[in-house]
Protein backbone atom coordinates (compact mmCIF):
# COMPACT_ATOMS: atom_id res chain seq x y z
CA UNK A 1 0.00 0.00 0.00
CA UNK A 2 3.05 2.43 1.16
CA UNK A 3 4.62 1.50 -2.42
CA UNK A 4 1.32 2.00 -4.59
CA UNK A 5 1.14 5.57 -2.61
CA UNK A 6 4.95 6.70 -3.72
CA UNK A 7 3.91 5.34 -7.43
CA UNK A 8 0.65 8.17 -7.16
CA UNK A 9 2.57 10.55 -6.00
CA UNK A 10 5.58 10.22 -9.00
CA UNK A 11 3.10 10.26 -10.99
CA UNK A 12 1.39 13.21 -9.87
CA UNK A 13 4.69 14.87 -10.02
CA UNK A 14 5.58 14.21 -13.34
CA UNK A 15 2.13 15.50 -14.70
CA UNK A 16 2.50 18.93 -12.97
CA UNK A 17 5.88 19.37 -14.69
CA UNK A 18 6.11 17.43 -17.43
CA UNK A 19 8.67 19.56 -18.83
CA UNK A 20 11.40 20.60 -16.38
CA UNK A 21 13.01 23.40 -17.38
CA UNK A 22 16.77 23.39 -17.67
CA UNK A 23 19.06 25.43 -15.57
CA UNK A 24 20.94 26.90 -18.87
CA UNK A 25 18.30 28.14 -20.56
CA UNK A 26 18.95 31.87 -21.46
CA UNK A 27 16.87 34.92 -20.29
CA UNK A 28 15.36 35.29 -23.55
CA UNK A 29 14.66 31.78 -23.74
CA UNK A 30 13.15 31.82 -20.45
CA UNK A 31 10.93 34.71 -21.15
CA UNK A 32 9.96 33.35 -24.15
CA UNK A 33 8.32 29.94 -22.38
CA UNK A 34 6.75 31.60 -19.44
CA UNK A 35 4.71 33.71 -22.68
CA UNK A 36 4.35 30.63 -24.20
CA UNK A 37 2.68 29.15 -20.99
CA UNK A 38 0.55 32.23 -20.20
CA UNK A 39 -0.63 31.93 -24.16
CA UNK A 40 -2.07 28.17 -23.56
CA UNK A 41 -5.94 27.87 -23.48
CA UNK A 42 -6.62 31.44 -22.74
CA UNK A 43 -9.33 33.23 -24.85
CA UNK A 44 -8.93 34.49 -28.12
CA UNK A 45 -7.52 37.80 -28.80
CA UNK A 46 -8.94 41.03 -30.11
CA UNK A 47 -9.80 40.92 -33.64
CA UNK A 48 -7.75 44.08 -34.26
CA UNK A 49 -4.80 43.07 -31.50
CA UNK A 50 -4.50 40.40 -33.64
CA UNK A 51 -0.96 40.88 -34.99
CA UNK A 52 -1.72 39.17 -38.36
CA UNK A 53 -4.75 41.65 -38.63
CA UNK A 54 -2.41 44.81 -37.93
CA UNK A 55 -0.38 43.14 -40.42
CA UNK A 56 -2.61 43.31 -42.86
CA UNK A 57 -3.67 46.64 -42.44
CA UNK A 58 -0.10 48.06 -41.94
CA UNK A 59 0.79 46.50 -45.11
CA UNK A 60 -1.83 47.74 -47.31
CA UNK A 61 -1.69 51.12 -45.57
CA UNK A 62 1.93 51.77 -46.56
CA UNK A 63 1.27 52.17 -50.14
CA UNK A 64 -1.90 54.79 -49.48
CA UNK A 65 0.59 56.47 -46.86
CA UNK A 66 3.21 57.03 -49.76
CA UNK A 67 1.08 57.64 -52.14
CA UNK A 68 -0.87 60.63 -50.06
CA UNK A 69 2.35 62.00 -48.80
CA UNK A 70 3.91 62.24 -52.18
CA UNK A 71 0.61 63.71 -53.47
CA UNK A 72 0.47 65.98 -50.90
CA UNK A 73 4.38 67.00 -51.00
CA UNK A 74 4.91 67.14 -54.31
CA UNK A 75 8.30 67.76 -54.28
CA UNK A 76 9.28 67.49 -57.65
CA UNK A 77 6.16 68.99 -58.80
CA UNK A 78 6.84 71.71 -57.17
CA UNK A 79 10.55 72.50 -58.00
CA UNK A 80 9.70 71.96 -61.38
CA UNK A 81 7.58 74.92 -61.23
CA UNK A 82 9.55 77.16 -59.18
CA UNK A 83 12.13 76.74 -61.57
CA UNK A 84 10.39 77.68 -63.82
CA UNK A 85 8.93 80.59 -62.64
CA UNK A 86 12.40 81.46 -61.59
CA UNK A 87 13.61 81.59 -65.05
CA UNK A 88 10.39 83.49 -66.38
CA UNK A 89 10.76 86.30 -63.75
CA UNK A 90 14.08 86.32 -64.40
CA UNK A 91 13.64 87.06 -68.03
CA UNK A 92 10.69 89.23 -67.72
CA UNK A 93 13.06 91.72 -65.50
CA UNK A 94 16.40 91.26 -67.52
CA UNK A 95 13.99 92.54 -70.36
CA UNK A 96 12.74 95.76 -67.82
CA UNK A 97 16.02 96.35 -67.29
CA UNK A 98 17.69 96.28 -70.78
CA UNK A 99 14.55 98.94 -71.75
CA UNK A 100 14.84 101.35 -68.95
CA UNK A 101 18.39 101.00 -69.39
CA UNK A 102 17.75 101.90 -72.70
CA UNK A 103 14.94 104.12 -72.05
CA UNK A 104 14.58 105.72 -68.88
CA UNK A 105 18.21 107.16 -68.01
CA UNK A 106 19.99 110.39 -69.23
CA UNK A 107 23.19 110.55 -71.49
CA UNK A 108 26.83 110.77 -70.48
CA UNK A 109 28.34 110.11 -66.97
CA UNK A 110 25.42 112.00 -65.12
CA UNK A 111 23.14 109.35 -66.19
CA UNK A 112 19.80 109.81 -63.83
CA UNK A 113 17.09 107.82 -63.08
CA UNK A 114 13.99 109.00 -65.25
CA UNK A 115 10.99 107.78 -62.99
CA UNK A 116 8.43 109.30 -65.57
CA UNK A 117 10.19 107.23 -68.02
CA UNK A 118 10.33 104.37 -65.81
CA UNK A 119 6.64 104.36 -65.18
CA UNK A 120 5.89 104.45 -68.98
CA UNK A 121 8.04 101.40 -69.49
CA UNK A 122 6.27 99.31 -66.67
CA UNK A 123 2.48 100.02 -67.93
CA UNK A 124 3.87 98.72 -71.42
CA UNK A 125 5.16 95.76 -69.64
CA UNK A 126 2.17 92.71 -69.74
CA UNK A 127 2.79 91.88 -66.55
CA UNK A 128 0.46 88.81 -65.14
CA UNK A 129 -2.30 89.13 -61.98
CA UNK A 130 -0.15 87.62 -59.49
CA UNK A 131 2.98 89.21 -60.32
CA UNK A 132 4.14 92.22 -59.42
CA UNK A 133 7.39 94.63 -60.43
CA UNK A 134 8.85 96.96 -58.65
CA UNK A 135 11.47 99.65 -59.13
CA UNK A 136 14.24 100.99 -56.53
CA UNK A 137 16.13 103.67 -56.88
CA UNK A 138 19.67 104.17 -55.70
CA UNK A 139 18.80 104.90 -51.76
CA UNK A 140 16.47 101.63 -52.00
CA UNK A 141 13.33 103.64 -52.01
CA UNK A 142 10.36 102.57 -54.39
CA UNK A 143 9.77 104.70 -57.14
CA UNK A 144 7.17 102.72 -58.99
CA UNK A 145 5.36 99.89 -58.46
CA UNK A 146 2.64 97.53 -60.92
CA UNK A 147 0.11 97.45 -58.44
CA UNK A 148 -0.03 101.43 -58.24
CA UNK A 149 0.34 102.29 -61.90
CA UNK A 150 -2.99 100.91 -62.87
CA UNK A 151 -5.54 103.73 -62.32
CA UNK A 152 -8.63 101.32 -63.83
CA UNK A 153 -11.35 100.24 -61.41
CA UNK A 154 -12.53 96.93 -61.61
CA UNK A 155 -16.25 96.52 -61.44
CA UNK A 156 -17.68 92.55 -60.36
CA UNK A 157 -21.12 91.68 -58.72
CA UNK A 158 -21.27 91.78 -55.22
CA UNK A 159 -21.62 88.23 -53.29
CA UNK A 160 -25.24 87.65 -52.60
CA UNK A 161 -26.43 88.57 -49.04
CA UNK A 162 -26.61 85.77 -46.75
CA UNK A 163 -29.93 85.17 -44.57
CA UNK A 164 -31.37 83.07 -42.21
CA UNK A 165 -33.66 81.13 -44.54
CA UNK A 166 -30.55 80.21 -46.90
CA UNK A 167 -29.39 76.91 -46.72
CA UNK A 168 -26.94 75.95 -44.80
CA UNK A 169 -23.39 74.65 -46.85
CA UNK A 170 -23.80 70.90 -47.41
CA UNK A 171 -22.41 68.71 -44.73
CA UNK A 172 -19.95 67.22 -47.33
CA UNK A 173 -18.15 70.44 -48.76
CA UNK A 174 -17.77 70.87 -44.94
CA UNK A 175 -16.24 67.95 -44.55
CA UNK A 176 -13.81 68.60 -47.28
CA UNK A 177 -12.75 71.86 -46.48
CA UNK A 178 -12.19 71.19 -42.88
CA UNK A 179 -10.18 68.34 -43.61
CA UNK A 180 -8.44 70.15 -46.28
CA UNK A 181 -7.67 73.05 -43.53
CA UNK A 182 -6.37 70.48 -41.32
CA UNK A 183 -4.26 68.92 -44.26
CA UNK A 184 -2.82 71.97 -45.30
CA UNK A 185 -1.91 73.19 -41.75
CA UNK A 186 -0.34 69.93 -40.49
CA UNK A 187 1.83 69.73 -43.78
CA UNK A 188 2.63 73.37 -43.12
CA UNK A 189 3.55 72.93 -39.24
CA UNK A 190 6.10 69.86 -39.85
CA UNK A 191 9.55 70.85 -38.31
CA UNK A 192 11.43 70.25 -41.59
CA UNK A 193 8.97 72.97 -43.19
CA UNK A 194 9.58 75.08 -41.02
CA UNK A 195 13.48 74.83 -40.85
CA UNK A 196 13.52 75.24 -44.46
CA UNK A 197 11.33 78.36 -44.81
CA UNK A 198 13.61 79.73 -42.22
CA UNK A 199 16.51 78.75 -44.18
CA UNK A 200 15.05 80.93 -47.03
CA UNK A 201 13.60 83.65 -45.36
CA UNK A 202 12.84 86.65 -48.04
CA UNK A 203 14.70 90.32 -47.22
CA UNK A 204 13.65 92.21 -49.70
CA UNK A 205 16.53 95.14 -48.33
CA UNK A 206 19.34 92.71 -49.10
CA UNK A 207 18.28 91.79 -52.20
CA UNK A 208 17.56 95.54 -53.00
CA UNK A 209 21.57 95.76 -52.03
CA UNK A 210 23.15 93.13 -53.76
CA UNK A 211 21.35 94.51 -56.89
CA UNK A 212 22.64 97.97 -56.45
CA UNK A 213 26.10 96.68 -56.24
CA UNK A 214 25.50 94.94 -59.03
CA UNK A 215 24.92 91.62 -58.40
CA UNK A 216 21.53 89.51 -59.95
CA UNK A 217 19.91 87.97 -56.89
CA UNK A 218 16.86 85.29 -57.88
CA UNK A 219 15.32 82.08 -56.34
CA UNK A 220 11.93 80.85 -54.06
CA UNK A 221 11.74 82.95 -50.85
CA UNK A 222 9.06 82.71 -48.05
CA UNK A 223 7.29 85.88 -47.09
CA UNK A 224 6.78 87.11 -43.63
CA UNK A 225 3.51 85.26 -43.99
CA UNK A 226 4.99 81.90 -44.55
CA UNK A 227 3.31 82.44 -48.13
CA UNK A 228 5.85 81.07 -50.85
CA UNK A 229 7.22 83.79 -53.67
CA UNK A 230 9.33 83.72 -56.60
CA UNK A 231 12.06 86.71 -57.00
CA UNK A 232 14.42 87.93 -58.92
CA UNK A 233 16.40 91.30 -58.40
CA UNK A 234 17.99 93.36 -61.54
CA UNK A 235 20.21 96.48 -61.78
CA UNK A 236 19.48 98.87 -63.73
CA UNK A 237 22.38 100.16 -65.77
CA UNK A 238 23.25 102.23 -68.03
CA UNK A 239 26.44 101.14 -69.51
CA UNK A 240 28.58 100.40 -66.62
CA UNK A 241 26.79 102.66 -63.84
CA UNK A 242 23.44 101.56 -61.00
CA UNK A 243 20.79 103.61 -61.27
CA UNK A 244 18.31 101.37 -59.38
CA UNK A 245 16.88 98.05 -59.19
CA UNK A 246 13.83 95.74 -60.82
CA UNK A 247 12.48 92.99 -58.32
CA UNK A 248 10.03 90.58 -59.68
CA UNK A 249 7.93 88.73 -57.78
CA UNK A 250 5.43 86.19 -58.06
CA UNK A 251 2.53 84.86 -55.42
CA UNK A 252 1.04 82.32 -56.99
CA UNK A 253 3.33 79.23 -56.90
CA UNK A 254 0.97 78.01 -53.34
CA UNK A 255 -1.85 77.90 -55.50
CA UNK A 256 -1.12 76.14 -58.42
CA UNK A 257 0.29 73.52 -56.18
CA UNK A 258 -2.79 73.55 -54.29
CA UNK A 259 -5.22 73.31 -56.98
CA UNK A 260 -2.98 70.17 -57.74
CA UNK A 261 -3.08 68.73 -54.27
CA UNK A 262 -7.00 69.19 -54.60
CA UNK A 263 -7.44 67.66 -57.72
CA UNK A 264 -5.53 64.45 -56.19
CA UNK A 265 -8.02 64.43 -53.45
CA UNK A 266 -10.40 62.39 -55.03
CA UNK A 267 -7.60 59.40 -56.29
CA UNK A 268 -6.73 59.36 -52.63
CA UNK A 269 -9.94 58.87 -51.60
CA UNK A 270 -10.36 56.59 -54.05
CA UNK A 271 -7.30 54.90 -52.85
CA UNK A 272 -8.23 54.92 -49.57
CA UNK A 273 -11.37 53.28 -49.89
CA UNK A 274 -9.55 50.48 -51.97
CA UNK A 275 -7.17 49.80 -49.32
CA UNK A 276 -10.00 49.48 -46.96
CA UNK A 277 -11.74 47.01 -48.99
CA UNK A 278 -8.13 45.16 -49.74
CA UNK A 279 -7.68 44.73 -45.46
CA UNK A 280 -11.15 44.06 -44.95
CA UNK A 281 -10.77 41.25 -47.59
CA UNK A 282 -7.90 39.86 -46.53
CA UNK A 283 -8.96 39.95 -42.87
CA UNK A 284 -12.22 37.58 -43.45
CA UNK A 285 -10.19 35.11 -46.03
CA UNK A 286 -7.20 34.60 -44.41
CA UNK A 287 -7.56 36.09 -40.67
CA UNK A 288 -10.89 34.74 -39.76
CA UNK A 289 -10.65 31.64 -40.68
CA UNK A 290 -6.89 31.19 -39.21
CA UNK A 291 -8.93 32.08 -36.29
CA UNK A 292 -11.01 29.54 -36.80
CA UNK A 293 -8.35 26.87 -37.12
CA UNK A 294 -6.84 28.02 -34.16
CA UNK A 295 -9.92 27.84 -32.00
CA UNK A 296 -10.82 24.73 -33.20
CA UNK A 297 -7.47 23.35 -32.80
CA UNK A 298 -7.56 24.31 -29.17
CA UNK A 299 -10.73 22.92 -28.80
CA UNK A 300 -9.21 19.72 -29.37
CA UNK A 301 -6.38 19.83 -27.24
CA UNK A 302 -9.06 20.69 -24.24
CA UNK A 303 -11.64 17.91 -24.79
CA UNK A 304 -10.16 15.06 -27.39
CA UNK A 305 -13.64 14.20 -27.58
CA UNK A 306 -14.21 16.86 -29.72
CA UNK A 307 -11.34 16.17 -32.75
CA UNK A 308 -13.85 16.38 -35.13
CA UNK A 309 -14.14 20.45 -34.43
CA UNK A 310 -11.46 21.18 -37.23
CA UNK A 311 -13.89 22.63 -39.82
CA UNK A 312 -13.53 21.27 -43.25
CA UNK A 313 -12.83 24.57 -45.48
CA UNK A 314 -11.61 22.34 -48.44
CA UNK A 315 -14.03 24.43 -50.67
CA UNK A 316 -11.66 27.37 -51.14
CA UNK A 317 -9.40 25.24 -52.82
CA UNK A 318 -5.98 27.74 -51.41
CA UNK A 319 -3.84 26.79 -48.67
CA UNK A 320 -5.75 27.31 -45.82
CA UNK A 321 -8.26 25.04 -46.69
CA UNK A 322 -5.19 22.55 -47.94
CA UNK A 323 -4.55 23.36 -43.58
CA UNK A 324 -7.75 22.59 -42.70
CA UNK A 325 -7.88 19.00 -44.52
CA UNK A 326 -4.32 17.88 -43.32
CA UNK A 327 -5.17 19.44 -39.85
CA UNK A 328 -8.36 17.21 -39.74
CA UNK A 329 -6.58 14.04 -41.12
CA UNK A 330 -3.68 14.28 -38.97
CA UNK A 331 -5.92 14.71 -35.98
CA UNK A 332 -8.35 11.90 -36.89
CA UNK A 333 -5.24 10.02 -37.85
CA UNK A 334 -3.43 10.80 -34.45
CA UNK A 335 -6.76 9.63 -32.21
CA UNK A 336 -7.11 6.86 -34.28
CA UNK A 337 -3.65 6.04 -33.45
CA UNK A 338 -4.40 6.36 -29.63
CA UNK A 339 -7.32 4.45 -30.02
CA UNK A 340 -5.34 1.37 -31.94
CA UNK A 341 -2.85 1.40 -29.36
CA UNK A 342 -5.47 1.25 -26.28
CA UNK A 343 -7.59 -1.44 -28.32
CA UNK A 344 -3.53 -3.45 -28.87
CA UNK A 345 -2.71 -3.06 -25.36
CA UNK A 346 -6.43 -4.38 -24.71
CA UNK A 347 -5.74 -7.47 -26.93
CA UNK A 348 -2.49 -7.93 -26.06
CA UNK A 349 -3.50 -8.67 -22.35
CA UNK A 350 -5.52 -10.69 -23.40
CA UNK A 351 -3.80 -13.15 -25.62
CA UNK A 352 -0.60 -13.00 -23.53
CA UNK A 353 -3.13 -13.95 -20.40
CA UNK A 354 -4.17 -17.02 -22.13
CA UNK A 355 -0.81 -18.96 -21.94
CA UNK A 356 -0.17 -17.48 -18.74
CA UNK A 357 -2.89 -18.95 -17.05
CA UNK A 358 -2.32 -22.16 -19.12
CA UNK A 359 1.10 -22.00 -17.72
CA UNK A 360 0.29 -21.40 -14.23
CA UNK A 361 -2.38 -23.91 -14.56
CA UNK A 362 0.13 -26.97 -15.30
CA UNK A 363 2.29 -26.01 -13.20
CA UNK A 364 -0.02 -26.19 -10.71
CA UNK A 365 -0.89 -29.64 -11.73
CA UNK A 366 2.43 -30.69 -11.95
CA UNK A 367 3.37 -30.36 -8.76
CA UNK A 368 0.96 -32.83 -7.64
CA UNK A 369 1.00 -35.54 -10.80
CA UNK A 370 1.63 -39.09 -9.88
CA UNK A 371 3.01 -40.29 -12.73
CA UNK A 372 5.77 -39.77 -15.57
CA UNK A 373 3.28 -39.80 -17.97
CA UNK A 374 1.32 -36.88 -16.38
CA UNK A 375 4.36 -34.98 -15.83
CA UNK A 376 5.21 -35.52 -19.48
CA UNK A 377 2.30 -34.52 -20.49
CA UNK A 378 2.13 -31.21 -18.52
CA UNK A 379 5.30 -30.38 -19.34
CA UNK A 380 4.48 -30.74 -23.06
CA UNK A 381 1.90 -28.23 -22.41
CA UNK A 382 4.13 -25.82 -20.61
CA UNK A 383 7.00 -25.82 -23.73
CA UNK A 384 3.78 -25.38 -26.57
CA UNK A 385 2.68 -21.88 -24.06
CA UNK A 386 6.35 -20.51 -23.73
CA UNK A 387 6.28 -20.66 -27.42
CA UNK A 388 3.22 -19.57 -27.90
CA UNK A 389 4.15 -16.63 -25.60
CA UNK A 390 7.75 -15.74 -27.69
CA UNK A 391 5.58 -16.15 -31.15
CA UNK A 392 3.03 -13.50 -29.53
CA UNK A 393 5.80 -11.14 -28.19
CA UNK A 394 8.19 -11.29 -31.41
CA UNK A 395 5.12 -10.15 -33.74
CA UNK A 396 3.73 -7.89 -31.04
CA UNK A 397 7.07 -6.53 -31.21
CA UNK A 398 7.02 -6.44 -35.28
CA UNK A 399 3.31 -4.97 -35.32
CA UNK A 400 4.36 -2.11 -32.76
CA UNK A 401 7.44 -0.94 -34.71
CA UNK A 402 5.87 -1.31 -38.33
CA UNK A 403 4.49 2.39 -38.18
CA UNK A 404 7.92 3.75 -36.65
CA UNK A 405 9.86 2.19 -39.43
CA UNK A 406 7.97 3.66 -42.41
CA UNK A 407 8.42 6.72 -40.97
CA UNK A 408 11.80 6.57 -40.59
CA UNK A 409 11.85 4.90 -44.27
CA UNK A 410 11.97 6.54 -47.96
CA UNK A 411 9.82 5.59 -50.38
CA UNK A 412 11.47 4.14 -53.93
CA UNK A 413 10.61 3.57 -57.47
CA UNK A 414 10.27 -0.60 -57.70
CA UNK A 415 9.58 -2.51 -60.36
CA UNK A 416 7.10 -4.77 -59.28
CA UNK A 417 7.96 -7.68 -61.32
CA UNK A 418 11.46 -8.07 -60.05
CA UNK A 419 10.18 -7.87 -56.61
CA UNK A 420 7.71 -10.79 -56.93
CA UNK A 421 10.31 -12.81 -58.88
CA UNK A 422 12.88 -12.36 -55.83
CA UNK A 423 10.72 -13.09 -53.61
CA UNK A 424 9.23 -16.47 -56.05
CA UNK A 425 12.85 -17.14 -56.11
CA UNK A 426 13.75 -17.23 -52.66
CA UNK A 427 11.02 -19.50 -51.41
CA UNK A 428 11.92 -22.05 -54.66
CA UNK A 429 15.42 -22.00 -53.23
CA UNK A 430 14.68 -22.32 -49.73
CA UNK A 431 11.86 -25.05 -50.04
CA UNK A 432 12.59 -28.54 -48.17
CA UNK A 433 10.93 -31.78 -48.61
CA UNK A 434 7.52 -32.31 -50.05
CA UNK A 435 5.64 -28.85 -49.01
CA UNK A 436 3.66 -26.63 -51.72
CA UNK A 437 5.51 -24.81 -54.49
CA UNK A 438 5.50 -21.27 -54.93
CA UNK A 439 5.00 -20.12 -58.57
CA UNK A 440 5.12 -16.71 -59.98
CA UNK A 441 2.16 -16.62 -62.93
CA UNK A 442 2.71 -12.46 -63.15
CA UNK A 443 1.98 -10.86 -66.51
CA UNK A 444 3.34 -7.68 -66.81
CA UNK A 445 4.50 -5.13 -69.15
CA UNK A 446 8.61 -5.01 -68.65
CA UNK A 447 8.93 -2.90 -66.73
CA UNK A 448 6.25 -2.20 -64.45
CA UNK A 449 7.04 0.95 -61.23
CA UNK A 450 4.96 1.45 -57.91
CA UNK A 451 5.99 3.97 -55.37
CA UNK A 452 6.74 1.80 -52.35
CA UNK A 453 8.78 1.36 -49.21
CA UNK A 454 10.71 -2.01 -49.88
CA UNK A 455 11.33 -3.63 -47.19
CA UNK A 456 7.35 -2.92 -46.02
CA UNK A 457 6.33 -3.89 -49.02
CA UNK A 458 8.31 -7.29 -49.43
CA UNK A 459 6.93 -7.94 -46.04
CA UNK A 460 3.47 -7.95 -46.98
CA UNK A 461 3.89 -10.44 -50.06
CA UNK A 462 6.04 -12.74 -47.48
CA UNK A 463 3.22 -12.63 -44.74
CA UNK A 464 0.38 -13.52 -47.38
CA UNK A 465 2.60 -16.41 -48.98
CA UNK A 466 3.36 -17.67 -45.67
CA UNK A 467 -0.01 -17.69 -44.74
CA UNK A 468 -0.64 -19.53 -47.86
CA UNK A 469 1.96 -22.04 -47.32
CA UNK A 470 0.29 -22.90 -44.30
CA UNK A 471 -3.46 -23.44 -45.25
CA UNK A 472 -1.75 -25.31 -48.94
CA UNK A 473 -1.54 -28.98 -48.73
CA UNK A 474 1.44 -31.04 -49.38
CA UNK A 475 2.85 -31.25 -53.32
CA UNK A 476 0.03 -28.20 -53.22
CA UNK A 477 1.12 -24.52 -55.59
CA UNK A 478 0.79 -21.23 -54.04
CA UNK A 479 0.33 -19.04 -57.18
CA UNK A 480 1.49 -15.31 -56.68
CA UNK A 481 0.10 -13.17 -59.89
CA UNK A 482 0.75 -9.53 -60.74
CA UNK A 483 -1.46 -7.89 -63.55
CA UNK A 484 -1.25 -3.79 -64.08
CA UNK A 485 -3.78 -1.44 -65.86
CA UNK A 486 -3.52 2.66 -66.78
CA UNK A 487 -3.08 3.69 -63.25
CA UNK A 488 -3.22 0.60 -60.75
CA UNK A 489 -0.93 -2.55 -60.40
CA UNK A 490 -2.70 -5.57 -58.74
CA UNK A 491 -0.63 -8.72 -57.19
CA UNK A 492 -2.55 -12.10 -56.43
CA UNK A 493 -1.64 -14.50 -53.60
CA UNK A 494 -3.62 -17.69 -54.34
CA UNK A 495 -3.39 -21.22 -52.29
CA UNK A 496 -5.19 -24.31 -52.42
CA UNK A 497 -6.41 -24.53 -49.08
CA UNK A 498 -9.77 -24.90 -47.56
CA UNK A 499 -10.58 -21.18 -47.82
CA UNK A 500 -11.97 -18.83 -45.59
CA UNK A 501 -15.39 -18.87 -43.68
CA UNK A 502 -17.64 -16.71 -45.32
CA UNK A 503 -18.38 -14.42 -42.48
CA UNK A 504 -14.62 -13.88 -42.24
CA UNK A 505 -13.09 -12.65 -45.45
CA UNK A 506 -12.71 -9.19 -43.35
CA UNK A 507 -12.17 -10.65 -40.13
CA UNK A 508 -9.11 -12.10 -41.13
CA UNK A 509 -7.52 -8.80 -41.11
CA UNK A 510 -8.49 -7.97 -37.21
CA UNK A 511 -4.89 -8.51 -34.79
CA UNK A 512 -5.18 -11.88 -33.02
CA UNK A 513 -7.36 -13.40 -35.49
CA UNK A 514 -6.37 -17.03 -35.93
CA UNK A 515 -8.02 -19.75 -38.26
CA UNK A 516 -5.71 -22.97 -37.45
CA UNK A 517 -5.40 -25.48 -40.01
CA UNK A 518 -6.27 -28.77 -39.42
CA UNK A 519 -2.97 -30.43 -37.77
CA UNK A 520 -0.76 -27.58 -37.39
CA UNK A 521 1.29 -26.84 -34.67
CA UNK A 522 -0.06 -24.67 -31.58
CA UNK A 523 1.29 -21.72 -30.81
CA UNK A 524 3.04 -20.98 -34.62
CA UNK A 525 0.22 -18.56 -35.53
CA UNK A 526 -0.10 -15.08 -33.15
CA UNK A 527 -3.09 -13.69 -36.06
CA UNK A 528 -1.07 -10.45 -36.92
CA UNK A 529 0.65 -11.36 -40.07
CA UNK A 530 -2.44 -10.25 -42.10
CA UNK A 531 -3.04 -7.41 -39.48
CA UNK A 532 0.45 -6.48 -40.26
CA UNK A 533 -0.07 -6.39 -44.44
CA UNK A 534 -3.56 -4.13 -43.96
CA UNK A 535 -0.98 -1.42 -41.45
CA UNK A 536 1.40 -1.72 -44.28
CA UNK A 537 -1.34 -1.16 -47.18
CA UNK A 538 -3.14 1.66 -45.20
CA UNK A 539 0.45 3.57 -45.17
CA UNK A 540 1.25 3.18 -49.12
CA UNK A 541 -2.60 4.75 -49.73
CA UNK A 542 -3.04 0.92 -50.90
CA UNK A 543 -5.75 -1.87 -50.45
CA UNK A 544 -5.66 -5.20 -49.50
CA UNK A 545 -8.53 -8.03 -49.36
CA UNK A 546 -8.98 -11.49 -49.53
CA UNK A 547 -11.80 -13.64 -51.41
CA UNK A 548 -12.45 -17.44 -51.94
CA UNK A 549 -11.77 -19.13 -55.15
CA UNK A 550 -14.36 -21.78 -56.12
CA UNK A 551 -15.43 -24.30 -58.72
CA UNK A 552 -17.98 -24.78 -61.20
CA UNK A 553 -19.94 -26.32 -58.78
CA UNK A 554 -19.38 -23.43 -56.36
CA UNK A 555 -17.24 -25.47 -54.33
CA UNK A 556 -14.41 -23.89 -52.54
CA UNK A 557 -10.94 -24.40 -53.63
CA UNK A 558 -8.72 -21.97 -51.98
CA UNK A 559 -8.41 -18.45 -50.67
CA UNK A 560 -7.27 -15.75 -52.49
CA UNK A 561 -5.65 -12.30 -51.32
CA UNK A 562 -5.14 -8.94 -53.28
CA UNK A 563 -2.64 -6.21 -52.68
CA UNK A 564 -3.77 -3.06 -55.05
CA UNK A 565 -1.53 0.10 -55.11
CA UNK A 566 -1.43 2.92 -57.70
CA UNK A 567 0.79 2.71 -60.42
CA UNK A 568 3.88 5.39 -61.32
CA UNK A 569 3.20 6.10 -64.37
CA UNK A 570 5.34 9.21 -64.63
CA UNK A 571 9.40 9.87 -63.17
CA UNK A 572 10.09 5.73 -63.30
CA UNK A 573 13.61 3.89 -63.27
CA UNK A 574 14.11 3.33 -67.04
CA UNK A 575 17.76 1.93 -66.39
CA UNK A 576 16.19 -0.24 -63.81
CA UNK A 577 17.33 -4.11 -65.08
CA UNK A 578 15.93 -5.98 -66.59
CA UNK A 579 14.48 -9.23 -64.83
CA UNK A 580 14.67 -12.34 -65.73
CA UNK A 581 12.10 -14.95 -66.19
CA UNK A 582 12.71 -18.59 -65.61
Amino acid sequence: MVSDTNIRKADTATVSAPNPRPDNVSGRRLFSLKRRERRRFTPRRFLLSSRLTQLIIASNLVGLIILVVGALAMNRFEEGLIQGKVDNIASLAATITTVMGERATGIGQASELDVEGAKKVLRGVNVPPSWRVRLHDRSGQVVADTERLDNKIEVSPLDPIQTEDDPPKPRVDVWRDGLTSWARKTLHELPWRQNRRDRFRWDLKADIRAGLSGETVSGARYGADDSLVVTATLPVMRVQQVLGTITVESHDVDGIVNAERRALAPIIGLAFFATLLSSLALILFITLPMRRLAKAAEQVARNPRKYDAIPDLSRRRDEIGDLSLVLRDMTKGLYNRVDDIANFAADVAHEIKNPLTSLRSASDTLRVARTDADRDKLIDIISQDVTRMNRLITDISNASKVDANLAKDTAQTLDVGEIVANIVAFYTQTKSGSGPDVVDMSDLPDPTFIRAFEAPFAQVLRNLIDNALTFSPENGTVDVAASASDNKVTITVSDQGPGIPDGNLEAVFDRFYTERPEGAKFGSHSGLGLAICRQIMTAHRGRIWSENKTEADGAISGARFFVELPRQTTGGGPDAPRRKRG
